[in-house]
Formats: structure tokens, sequence, C-alpha cells
């Protein structure tokens, strides 16, 4: 690929016979000028994007570009929405050790026939009774495995046993109040208990959290290659546009000076036909790389989340891809593979997934063994307050400790089974990450012999370009005075076209390559300062949800958040609706 200003210094050097030494001046020129490609092109694009500025043109650098697409694209801020809950999910399961408060009041109607014995204490042959019991209190896991229950329980007890001569003193009411306050407290042993117990599920959660926010940066990173992409894909659109039109140029100017030799007796008519024919194909071309320029332009806002309505001007590639790009080093890149990787980091944290598993089921082969203890403290009075003074008096202690146990009679089959799957599902996690260790790997490798490839393509390719510049300045020069026809030197034009684009070609399959070194390598985001904490993220996700988010253009239009329009966004809409109606 060589551009303008190349050219225009090989002009400088005077070529009438293209001397052998004045050939190798005008490549040397040329190629030294090809140091300067990338900073040229973008003036050149800057200026394109100036003078196209009146109609609403959306000029972008690559880094302006990534940042509307990480701003904008509502696949990512989809993907983020999920990650965060994912992060509730987790926060939810400290509920586990949340107390509970609780609360009873029940209502008991028992009437039965009494026995002998208990006819002959109770003066009575039925016994009817009236209750109403009250509870009240709080419980709590604790991560030990312990379930702690501290309540409170007042009965209020009605019966025909309180009517009797021997219970007069009880007043009108014939009420009785039974107060019980105090704790109970159930810790496993074996089963159920400790950390591995209580915290599996909280841990676990709390690495799918940590593997929702690594997807998200795995998304995250593919929508921007992607979106990279085909950033460069305008690019070299934007560049084959300009080379048909420096193509047309010269076919046209090309005809012109054979019509005039026509006319003045010194050419053929076939020289015409032949460049007419030539400045057709070319036409035909250039529509065809102009309609290629609109598809690019389309994926590029499609990227940013927008309409061509909303940028009727198009948008422009401003940057241009380095001539001299250094080759990563593959140590560093492997380093920074097993720190930065979605892909690797989301394998791993399912390994340490497993691992709790395993860890889980372990303990559920233990039987249930139990310490069971209770403390409290007994009232009773005719009153609630009465039954809760004496309760404060502290006189009626209860207290019980002991053991329960229960054990599966066939050892635990559900149990036994449970481990070894998981014990399976671990290893097959651990194959998993060396799979992934060993694609990691080749395809680093893979990326580095691309990126060597299109290096030493550029090369190749450029002193082409110089030699067939060169070429079709003696072909020009030698046409002056006939001593070469034009079909040669449309041929010699359309070689020198066909290198310049094989040139910006291989530009981008570099671009590409060092491209697939990034995604791989997980420093992607890393290199183009987009790696951003939870916390960060989390604030964009809140202005994402209150308010459209900022644009670059020049225009006040801003992008939307996702599910939602602008109202400009709302008219640009309606207009495109209107004109597609309106159409035949």
């Amino acid at each position: 690929m060589l551009d303008r200003n190349c050219v225009s210094r090989v002009k400088q050097y005077p070529q009438p016979r293209l001397m052998k030494s004045h050939r190798v001046v005008a490549v040397i020129w040329c190629v030294c000028g090809l140091g300067v490609y990338g900073a040229e092109l973008g003036m050149e694009n800057a200026e394109a994007a100036h003078r196209l500025g009146r109609t609403q043109v959306w000029a972008l650098t690559l880094e302006q570009y990534l940042r509307e697409v990480v701003v904008g694209n509502e696949t990512l801020q989809a993907r983020w929405l999920e990650a965060r809950a994912a992060r509730r999910r987790a926060r939810g399961e400290w509920g586990a050790f949340e107390p509970e408060w609780f609360a009873s009041a029940q209502r008991q109607i028992n009437e039965r026939q009494n026995t002998v014995e208990q006819q002959r204490s109770t003066l009575s042959g039925i016994f009817s009774e009236r209750n109403n019991v009250y509870q009240g209190g709080l419980e709590s896991l604790l991560p030990s495995g312990a379930k702690v229950r501290l309540g409170y329980t007042l009965r209020d007890l009605k019966n025909n046993l309180q009517s009797q001569p021997l219970f007069l003193s009880r007043g009108a009411t014939n009420g009785e109040f039974v107060t019980f306050v105090g704790a109970s407290v159930t810790q496993p042993l074996l089963k159920d208990a400790g950390p591995a117990a209580t915290l599996a599920a909280l841990r676990i959660a709390a690495l799918e959290s940590d593997i929702a926010f690594q997807e998200y940066r795995r998304q995250m990173m593919l929508t921007l290659a992607q979106a990279e992409d085909a950033y460069w894909n305008l690019f070299l659109a934007q560049e084959q546009v300009r080379y048909f039109e420096d193509s047309l140029a010269t076919a046209e100017k090309l005809l012109q000076d054979n019509q005039k030799r026509l006319e003045a007796g010194r050419g053929s008519q076939l020289e015409v036909l032949e460049a007419e024919a030539g400045v057709a194909l070319r036409r035909a071309r250039l529509q065809e790389a102009r309609q290629r320029l609109e598809s690019a332009r389309s994926q590029v806002l499609t990227f940013c989340s927008r309409t061509t309505a909303e940028v009727p001007g198009g948008v422009v590639a401003l940057d241009a891809p380095r001539v001299n790009v250094a080759e990563p080093d593959l140590l560093e890149l492997w380093r920074e593979a097993w720190l930065w990787n979605p892909d690797y980091q989301i394998q791993r944290l399912k390994v340490m997934q497993e691992a709790n598993r395993v860890g889980y089921q372990r303990n559920q082969r233990w039987p249930e063994l139990n310490l069971v203890g209770s403390y409290g403290f007994n009232g009773l009075g005719e009153t609630p307050g009465d039954s809760w003074a004496m309760v404060e008096d502290g006189g009626f202690v209860s207290w019980s400790i002991g053991l329960e146990l229960r054990m599966p009679v066939a050892g635990g089959i559900k149990a036994r089974n449970q481990l070894a799957a998981a014990r399976l599902q671990y290893q097959a996690a651990e194959l998993a990450l060396r799979e992934i260790e060993r694609q990691i790997g080749n395809a680093l490798e893979v990326a580095r012999q691309k990126f060597r490839a299109a290096r030493a393509g550029i090369e190749g390719y450029q002193a082409l370009v110089a030699f067939n510049q060169t070429l079709l300045e003696s072909a020009l020069a030698r046409l002056e005075v006939g001593k070469l026809d034009s079909r040669k030197v449309l041929e010699i034009e359309a070689d020198l076209f066909e290198a310049r684009n094989q040139l910006a070609e291989t530009l981008v399959q570099r671009q590409r390559a060092l491209l697939e070194l990034e995604v791989v390598s997980g420093r992607l985001l890393k290199q183009r300062n987009l790696e951003e904490s939870r916390e960060n993220l989390a604030a964009e996700v809140r202005v994402w949800m209150q308010q459209p988010a900022a644009s670059t253009l020049t225009r006040a239009d801003a992008v939307a958040p996702a599910g939602f329009e602008t109202p400009e966004q709302q008219r640009a809409r309606q207009a495109l609706r209107k004109t597609l109606d309106s159409e035949p």
C-alpha cells in the first residue's frame, strides 16, 4: 500500500528513460515513505471526515469507538446485569445465618373421660380444658452447624378441675398462666458439623458469582474483538474505495489522452475502446467497493447500538494500522493467560466449586450425631405478670442435655453414591482445565505464526507497491512519447492496485493476528484500558439504568440505556418507518 505523498516524492526525480540508478533511488524513497504510512493515513482520514462534516459524519478513532461499544452495546449491559444478579444470589446465601423471629398463637380444646385412678384423684369423671398457647422468640443457624433457639412460651390454662372446691382461691376467671423462658441448642457432631457443611452453599454461590463476572469479561473481550475487527474492516473498505477512485481517475485520464491522440491522428479506435472498457470496469468495481463500505459502516454502528438514521453521514475510521509492530513475547503471553484468560479462570473456579462439593458430600457420609441441650425458667401465676415475676425470681429451673443418633441401616446408599459422583465431577473439571491449558498454548502459537506471516507479507507487498508505482510512472512517460500502448498501461495500473489492496489486507490481517493474541492471552481489556473493577462497573450499571450514556457525536443525541429510547431515537425510527412505507 503506497500513499500519494510517497508518489509525489518519486515524481521529483526525472525518469524519462527510467535509468537503473534512478529506479533504485525511487524505490528507496518509496520504502522510506512507507515508514510514516499510518500517520499520513490518519491525517487523510481526518481530512476526509472534515470534508464530510456537513453531512454529520461520525469520525472515530479506535479508542473512541471501543468506548462507545462498551457504553452503548446492550449485549454487554445485559451480560453485566446477569453477573450482578449472580453476585446478589451469592450475597443471599448469607441469609442462612440470619436470625429469624417466630411467633404463634394456638387455641386448644380437649374433652375426655377420666380413668378410675384419675376420677379418684380429681373427683370428676370428665376432663375438659380450653387453653390458649402463645409462643415467640428467635432462631438462628451458626457456622458451626448449631441451631440455636431462644424462646418465650405463655400457656393460659382453663379446665374443669379449676372449678373444684379445692381451687376456689383461683378467682373468678379460674385461670392459670404458665410461663417458660429459655434457650435450646442442637449441635451436630458428625454430619452437618463445621464450615465444610454449613458454608458449602455460600462458597459455591460466591464462586458462581466469580464465574459470572469472568463470563462477562469473556463476552466483553469477544464483543470488543469483533467490534475492533469491524473497525479494521471499515478501514479496509475506505482504502479500497480510495484505491478504486485513484484507479478510475487514472483510467479516465488515459481515456482522455487516447481520445485526443485519436483526434490528432496519432492513435487508434481500438485504444479508445480499451480505455473505455477499463473505465467501465473500474466504475463497476468502485460501486461494489462503496457497497462494501456501507455494509462495514452498518456493522460498526450495530456494535454501538445505533442506526444509520441516527448517523446519516456515516462513520469514518480515523486510525490506520501501524506498519511496524513488535512481536509480543510468548512467555509473557503465557503468564498473562494464566492470570487474565477468562476461559481458564472460569474452569479454575469450576474446579474449586467441585472441590467444595466433594468436601460437603464427604461430610454427609457421617452418621447424624447431635448434642442437644436446653436451659430455662418456669413460672406460674393467676395473671401473666405473676407468672413472669416467678420467672424473674429464677426459683424454678429446667434444663436438659443429651445425644441424638441417626444412622442409615444400609450404610448410606445415597450419600455414598453422591460422594462418588462428586469425585468424578472433580476429576472431569481438572481434565477440562488441563485441556484448556493446552488449547491456550496452541492458540497462542497459531496466532503468533499468523502474526509472523502477516509481517513478512507486509514487507514483501511494500516492495511490490514501490516497484509497481515506479513501473507505472515509467509506463505513463513512455505512453506520452508513443513507445507503449494503453493496454499495457492499464495492466500495470491494475497490478499496482492489486498490490496496494493486498498490502492493506495484509495490514488488517496482521491486526487480526495481534488481536487474536491479545484475546487468547486475556490482556485485551488491559491493553485497551478497559479492565475495570466490579465496583466501577456496578456504578456504570446504575448510570445505564438512570440516564442515557454520553456520546462522542457533535449533535445532542445520546445513547439510551438498554430497553429505552431517547426522543431523538424515537423520531428517527418514526422517520425511517415513514420512508419505508412510502417506497413502492
